[in-house]
């Protein structure tokens, strides 16, 4: 008996949207030729990129770990090719592995994504302080003036 294919091989244009931050996971990625930048989103309208991986790497595995939702967004920067492998037959490969090894995944996913709510909140206060330093000029002698329209 022949055992069903664990991967699917799928293209993504430049621009397409791999996954959205806030979905519930269903598969995870593994990158075969191309890149991937992972965002967040920091604000109204403003996009943090919190990384750009590329062949080899795998991205989406988080929320198929922890059940949570999906952390950040994932888009493909150019011409990419992604193996897909979806939530039941990662949670196959999980319950195979050591029950110590999935607990240290979940411990480290846990800080993974303090760490990205970190950056995001981060950037998205450095976002308004420029904004804010768009409105004001400075004339040289250190006050701070609202800027003229």
């Amino acid at each position: 008996m022949r055992k069903g294919k664990i991967l699917d091989r799928r293209v993504y244009r430049p621009g397409q949207t791999l996954f959205h931050e806030g979905d519930q996971a269903w598969a995870a990625f593994l990158i075969e030729s191309g890149e991937v930048e992972i965002l967040r989103s920091a604000g109204d309208r403003h996009e943090v990129v919190l990384a750009t991986v590329g062949a080899g790497e795998l991205i989406g595995e988080m929320g198929l770990i922890d059940k949570c939702p999906r952390s950040a967004t994932a888009r493909s920067v150019g011409m990419t090719v992604v193996q897909v492998i979806n939530e039941q037959n990662f949670s196959r490969l999980l319950a195979n592995a050591e029950p110590g090894l999935v607990a240290l995944l979940k411990v480290l996913l846990c800080r993974l994504r303090a760490s990205n709510e970190t950056v995001s909140a981060q950037s998205c206060l450095m976002a308004e302080s420029r904004l804010v330093a768009e409105r004001f000029d400075r004339d040289g002698d250190d006050e701070i003036r609202p800027t003229v329209n």
